[in-house]
């Protein structure tokens, strides 16, 4: 078994995620104490600036506040006081007193760009977030999860309701944000053209599995998550004329999963659950992939170091939203040798996210 360690390339949703967060290290403690206080402000800002479009406006030039205040429909001042905080969080640099231009991390916010990460902001920073994180204490102290707690459901069951179909929009939208984002590492480091047929179990609206089938003409491949986003997930497959070679099937994966692939993947579903909810869906693959098959996770994979690392961010995330936690390498060794499957290797990618590579046994 090969278990490689190394720490991931820093990505700039590393740089967004953890620039509020950090001071420099010559910065005082209460600094310190300030800057970590009040990263809430700047995650705010953020979803403020993508739902006005300010990176669509300033584009790839410089920009006058008082120009994008008009098209943005902003008070100047205001608007300009949170480019100031952007410009703290090396999202826009200025390029004289009330002028502005997007930084590299800055570029990825603009919508339809190559990488975009816009909508993910959008979702990371929605009120909503806010909002439960404000119940934070409650789950620290019970050990609930806070989503659970405040809407009296699980935020899957909740997400699903036709009622709910915004949030969802928004929720589905990041999601395959992230995927993209992760897409290109993912393909420059793992031989998926080595496998006949995958199933992307909980795959949305399967922008990996597209990806993947465009690069390798000779797979096929299947995305099963729930049924509401399957004629999103149909229409993308359509779009991308793969039909011939890629299928949306309905599932709950908790029940089953479908038989008939040599690789299965799941992208950032593990850390969804706990112990119990993880060992039930990996035992139903466990089913149903045949020896010689290979699964593979792509999930932030935590070590004990001191270091910044995005997923210890999420950790937190899974406490409020569904209850689930990021995990070592161990802890998926563990993990999955109770699900009945052998870990490999763990592949550091150009992401935050690695790819945990297992065997049945």
């Amino acid at each position: 078994m090969s278990i490689t360690m190394t720490q991931n390339t820093t990505t700039p949703l590393t740089s967004i995620a953890a620039t509020s967060q950090q001071s420099s290290p010559s910065a005082n403690p209460q600094e310190i104490v300030f800057q970590a206080g009040l990263g809430y402000i700047v995650s705010a800002c953020l979803n403020v600036a993508v739902k006005l479009g300010i990176p669509d406006l300033i584009g790839s030039g410089v920009k006058d506040v008082r120009t994008l205040a008009v098209e943005a429909g902003a008070n100047e001042d205001y608007l300009f006081r949170l480019l100031r905080v952007l410009e703290m969080s090396q999202i826009v640099s200025r390029e004289t007193p009330r002028s502005f231009r997007l930084t590299a991390a800055g570029e990825l916010l603009r919508r339809g760009s190559a990488g975009s990460l816009a909508a993910a902001v959008e979702w990371i920073a929605d009120p909503l977030h806010l909002s439960l994180y404000s119940e934070l204490q409650g789950s620290i102290e019970t050990g609930a999860t806070t989503f659970d707690t405040v809407k009296g459901q699980p935020f899957f069951d909740w997400v699903s309701k036709p009622e709910n179909a915004d949030e969802a929009e928004v929720f589905n939208n990041a999601m395959t944000s992230i995927s993209e984002m992760c897409i290109p590492a993912f393909l420059e480091v793992y031989q998926f053209g080595a496998f006949n047929r995958i199933v992307d179990v909980g795959g949305g609206h399967g922008a990996l599995l597209r990806a993947i089938l465009r690069e390798h003409k000779g797979l096929r491949g299947t995305v099963a998550d729930m049924a509401p986003l399957m004629p999103a997930a149909k229409a993308a497959i359509a779009l991308d004329d793969l039909a011939d070679r890629c299928e949306a099937v309905a599932c709950n994966f908790f029940d089953s999963v479908p038989a008939g692939a040599d690789l299965y993947l799941m992208k950032h579903i593990v850390h969804d659950w706990d112990d119990n909810r993880a060992l039930q869906l990996l035992r139903n693959i466990r089913a149903v992939i045949p020896q010689g098959g290979k699964l593979l996770l792509a999930e932030a994979v935590l070590d004990g170091s001191a270091a910044p690392h995005p997923g210890k961010l999420l950790d937190i995330e899974m406490i409020v939203f569904v209850g689930g936690k990021e995990r070592t390498a161990e802890e998926f060794r563990v993990l999955l040798a109770q699900a009945g499957f052998r870990l490999e290797r763990i592949v550091p990618t150009k992401s935050l996210l690695a790819l945990i590579e297992a065997v049945p046994v």
